[in-house]
This record gives structure tokens, sequence and C-alpha cells, in this order.
């Protein structure tokens, strides 16, 4: 039975266990980390908007995600999970379509996807990549559970994957991934060793 130090130690091999692709083809975490970078830097450059979505736990990290890319890497960044949205587009398009039809409307040529979702099974997400991919927009996928998933076998700009199937493990695991992007980019940039006033 997994105890609580035990389950600490399996998140802290994340590092080793984490895997990468880029385009669809197997890549270093860290090549995936530098691909990470120039995206949001790019982004950044031609004044376009990180997209965030998610579900449940994944969703409130990705408001806490976009928050720190606005604030540390200056790039426009936005969540589609404001309450009244989406329960507009579920009462008018169904659930399944609560991320893909309001980014067809905001989203613009230069903009990026960042999809996040344990299962990287949720129609909902699968949907709002698939008009990502179509429209042309950058892509970064977040996914766990089965190495079959719809997420992680997308070929898109890059794609994380941890081979872990609970779910606490899997979010805290997504977030440090995705948190050790911004964060090293955001030192990079300001060449220091600090932190901002959060």
């Amino acid at each position: 039975m997994l105890n609580p130090a035990h389950w600490l130690k399996t998140l802290s091999s994340i590092a080793s266990v984490a895997q990468c692709r880029i385009q669809g083809r197997d890549a270093s975490l860290d090549e995936g980390y530098g691909r990470l970078s120039e995206l949001f830097s790019s982004t950044r450059e031609r004044e376009g908007t990180v997209w965030w979505v998610g579900n449940g736990g994944s969703c409130a990290m990705c408001a806490h995600l976009a928050q720190d890319a606005l604030n540390k890497l200056r790039v426009r960044s936005q969540v589609l999970s404001e309450p009244s949205l989406m329960t507009c587009m579920a009462n008018d398009f169904g659930y399944e379509h609560v991320y893909d039809r309001p980014l067809g409307r905001l989203a613009r040529p230069g903009d990026c996807l960042v999809a996040i979702s344990s299962s990287g099974n949720s129609q909902n997400i699968v949907n709002c990549l698939d008009y990502a991919l179509e429209a042309g927009l950058a892509v970064v996928t977040v996914s766990a559970f089965a190495p079959t998933n719809t997420l992680w076998n997308r070929a898109c700009d890059v794609a994380l994957y941890l081979p872990w199937s609970l779910y606490g493990l899997v979010e805290v695991g997504h977030e440090a991934l995705l948190h050790a992007a911004i964060e090293c980019q955001f030192l990079a940039e300001n060449d220091n060793q600090g932190s901002s006033n959060e």
C-alpha cells in the first residue's frame, strides 16, 4: 500500500519518468523545455496569447499558471474557464464544446494553446486541441495515465506525459513540469536568482 512517504518519493522521480515529444517524435525533457521557452517567447513577440484549458484540478492549475506566465514571462495569458462563459457554452452546445467554441472566436494567428488533461482523453479538451491544430496555433499538451491517450499521441509542438495513474501525483507532477518551464525562463531572462513578489 502506498504511504505518504512513498507518495512523495514517487513524486520526486518526476524528472526521470516524465516523457516528451516534439511534433510527435520522442525528445528529451531538455529539448522539450527549450521548445517551450521558444513558444512562450515567440508568442510574446508576436503579441499573441497563450490559452490554457483543463478540467477540475487541471482547470485550477491553468488559472494559476496563466497568471504566472503573464506575470513572469510578460506574455498575454488567459484561461477559458470563466464560469458564465463555460456554463453558456455547455448549455448551448454541450460540455464537450465549452473550450473549442470560445477559442474559435477569440484565438488569433500566433497564439498558443496549453491543454492539460490527466487522462488525455477528456472530450472537451480533445475538441479544443483539434480546433487549435486545424487553426494552426502552437499547441502544448500535458497528460498522464495510459500512453495510448489522445493528447500524448497527437503531433503537437510539445507533448509532456507522466506514466502515473493517481490523480494527486499527476496533478502535482504536471504543475511542477510547467512551473519549471515558466520559472526557469523567467530567471534566465532576468539573469538573477531572486523571485517575484507574489
